[in-house]
């Protein structure tokens, strides 16, 4: 009897111990499914950084079959490409991201300029991307203007954001009157600098402006920007503002003053004389996401297409000379884009049947620390 008692509560344990750990093991399981359920469809801000930037450089492009690509099928009911054709993406760096619920939301700033008139502009982007079904698309954006500089009369205006009023940043008086090209090494041959405003474009920060002169030579420069200047300039001049956005053919900056003759101070605090080209016109100017580099993009009257990088302390061009590295009379070299640290350029042939470029043509990354390339 007392056997069959032992026997009876030590089944009672087993039967116990059995229906206590199998709903642990059961749930265990389950909340394994869960994570991995879980895990497959969880939002990666790494790859949602990924497709933004391959977005923004589609648009740098203007590539539409790109841009199509990363956006949305909400995204894809507008107007993909914009009529104004003049306005050129130049440049964009991703200030912020942060990953909000099932989505990054970017904020960009994108300079753009326009390429037949002396207008430039620096926006804020805002892009938002998350996933539609598998795949990461651009799924919203929205762009404020934060500055607006374009030439009125012969000086370079800016307006900030949706103030009326805009502000002096330079007129062609207070470009340098000479300077020595970059080719120039020994410095022995000042050359005279252009009046005459070309291209523009802002940094990302909104407190630098390069600016490009021509008339057969092509000068370089960069304007810091104080704003503080213009509060004290409104308080000098009574405040008033004879600015507007129009497109001056030329002569004597006739904004500089105000009604009682008294003299508007430019908001631009210095000037870098970065160089001049001979025989040359800009055609794209792009800063580095870091603001250390620009890059200029040139066509000389010969048809050559070149690039340069210079260092925006300073001015001096970057111990990485294209023309010496490339033969400029078969190839031309264009600008593509920033990836962090590199730029990318691209080699093309002159001529489609030259053999004799094979080895330059191509894809090519050259790392902005080292100034060294690399062939992509």
């Amino acid at each position: 009897m007392k056997e069959i008692m032992v026997i009876s509560h030590k089944k009672i344990i087993r039967i116990l111990f059995i229906s206590m750990i199998f709903p642990l093991i059961f749930s265990g399981c389950m909340s394994s499914q869960k994570t991995d359920e879980n895990r497959s469809s969880d939002f990666d801000i790494k790859i949602a950084a990924n497709v933004t930037e391959s977005y923004m450089n589609a648009l740098v492009k203007g590539d539409e079959s790109n841009i199509k690509q990363f956006c949305s099928s909400k995204l894809l009911k507008s107007p993909i490409i914009s009529e104004n054709e003049d306005l050129k993406i130049f440049g964009y760096n991703i200030a912020e991201s942060n990953e909000v619920g099932s989505a990054g939301l970017f904020k960009i700033k994108v300079s753009r300029s326009d390429i037949n008139k002396v207008f430039a502009s620096l926006d804020q982007y805002d892009v938002r991307t998350s996933k539609e079904g598998n795949e990461y698309k651009v799924v919203e954006t929205n762009d404020l203007t934060e500055k607006e500089a374009f030439r009125k009369g012969n000086s370079i205006r800016m307006r900030s954001k949706n103030n009326a009023a805009t502000n002096l940043v330079l007129n062609a008086q207070g470009l340098p009157g000479y300077t020595f090209s970059k080719d120039d090494a020994a410095n022995i041959d000042k050359l005279a600098v252009p009046k005459n405003f070309s291209l523009i474009n802002f940094s990302y920060g909104g407190d630098s402006l390069a600016v490009s002169t021509y008339d057969k030579n092509s000068f370089i420069g960069i304007i810091k920007i104080d704003e503080s200047l213009a509060v004290q300039s409104s308080s000098n001049t009574g405040g008033s503002d004879n600015g507007g956005n129009g497109q001056g053919s030329g002569g004597e900056d006739t904004q500089s003053q105000d009604q009682t003759g008294a003299k508007e101070k430019p908001i631009g605090r210095e000037i870098v004389a970065l160089d001049i080209l001979r025989d040359s016109k800009v055609e794209l100017m792009s800063f580095s996401p870091t603001e250390k580099f620009i890059a200029v993009q040139y066509s000389a009257s010969n048809g050559n297409k070149g690039l340069r990088v210079y260092k925006i302390d300073g001015g001096d061009i970057i111990p990485f000379k294209f023309e010496d590295k490339y033969p400029i009379d078969k190839v031309d070299v264009i600008f593509s884009s920033y990836d962090k640290e590199n730029l990318n350029f691209d080699v093309v042939p002159k001529s489609s049947g030259d053999k004799s470029v094979t080895d330059y043509v191509g894809k090519w990354q050259l790392n902005l620390k080292s100034f060294k390339e690399n062939k992509m």
